[in-house]
């Protein structure tokens, strides 16, 4: 079984290209599942931390460039959550680099497959942070 990662995505952010997210899928072997949000800034840490305590391999956080939030500073309030999140799994063993943030304008969709490789080779790098995610199919419900 491939890495699993959540994407928060912004919606004013870049528009993440669906084909970007079935290649992943199809050929890196990736789980991904997109959270749309109204900014980033909308972020909360719990959710982040519970996509983690679910099974994802790693959060990643799309947001606008910084100084261009149509929301003034909701992209700079999704990168304190992001620092929070992984002091907060970092402090519980889990390491410091589960969880990433991206900033792409949406002039910028020709970057998003770099980017998610990225976290995808990262993702696959960390592992499961239980062992029973490794070995057991993923329940859904």
């Amino acid at each position: 079984m491939g890495p699993r990662i959540v994407i928060y995505c912004c919606a004013n952010s870049v528009i993440v290209p669906e084909e970007s997210v079935e290649k992943a899928m199809s050929e890196r072997g990736a789980e991904i599942q997109m959270v749309r949000l109204p900014c980033t800034g909308r972020t909360d840490t719990l959710y982040i931390l519970k996509a983690i305590e679910a099974g994802a391999h790693l959060a990643l956080v799309v947001g606008c460039p910084e100084g261009q939030c149509q929301f003034i500073e909701g992209n700079l309030r999704a990168k304190m959550r992001v620092r929070f999140a992984n002091r907060l799994l970092a402090e519980a063993g889990l390491g410091a680099e589960r969880v990433r943030m991206v900033n792409l304008s949406p002039a910028e969709a020709d970057r998003f497959p770099a980017a998610l490789n990225e976290a995808i080779d990262k993702a696959r790098e960390l592992g499961a942070w239980r062992a029973e995610d490794e070995a057991a199919p993923r329940k859904r419900g």
